[in-house]
């Protein structure tokens, strides 16, 4: 159940990422993105790479397990 909720979290957190620097295109003035809105989308990516980064690492640890 957690790691679904994981990777649902980390897919939340990247469309909004893309959303979020896409509608800061198109708001005045026009082209310009404010530093703080691409510190949030880095953050949201950053986010979504260490959730899906410990889900590996986590599934890689139990490969490991069960071949022993």
């Amino acid at each position: 159940m957690t790691i679904y909720l994981k990777e649902m979290i980390s897919i939340v957190a990247f469309i909004s990422a893309i959303v979020i620097g896409f509608i800061a295109l198109f708001i005045p003035p026009s082209g310009i993105i404010d530093a703080s809105v691409l510190w949030f989308t880095a953050q949201l990516l950053v986010f979504t790479s260490s959730l899906l980064g410990v889900n590996l690492s986590i599934d890689a640890l139990k490969k490991n397990i069960n071949n022993k």
